[in-house]
């Protein structure tokens, strides 16, 4: 049993959205909810979400979500756990549907980071895999706000 004095890695924010404690950022809780997009498409639908879509009920408006980082696909991954390499609420086991997110898709999401032209990185979550693809692919959207 975890000590009730150490942080939790994810913290519910009861509102659509999670705060991951060990890096600030916010991400939505529903992994999939804009499903499978090409980059351009993927970071014109994150770019317009907003309180009311996708079970947010955090007052966010358009403009205030993004496409995460390669950077921050890289720290929200944990290469414990495969299927997907994601931890758990605590931070101590490995993720399980229904706990924190939901409808995580073990497979490709989009990272905002460009590789070159035509080119964008990518995670794949089922093991945390981290590469570059075309950004006429269709990927995963995981939307994500707080520092860039």
């Amino acid at each position: 049993m975890q000590d009730e004095t150490q942080k939790m890695r994810y913290t519910d924010n009861n509102d659509g959205t999670v705060t991951d404690t060990k890096t600030g950022l916010v991400w939505l809780k529903n992994a999939n909810c804009f499903s499978r997009q090409n980059w351009e498409m993927a970071k014109r639908s994150v770019a317009k979400l907003a309180h009311g879509q996708c079970a947010l009920s955090d007052d966010s408006k358009a403009g205030d979500w993004r496409l995460p980082t390669q950077y921050e696909w890289e720290l929200m991954i944990d290469k414990n756990y495969k299927d997907p390499a994601l931890s758990n609420t605590a931070g101590t086991d490995k993720w399980t549907e229904g706990e924190v997110f939901y409808d995580v898709q073990a497979h490709f999401y989009w990272s905002s980071t460009e590789y070159s032209v035509g080119k964008a990185w990518f995670i794949l979550l089922y093991d945390g895999f981290v590469g570059f693809d075309r950004l006429t692919k269709v990927f995963h959207v995981w939307p994500v706000r707080g520092p860039a």
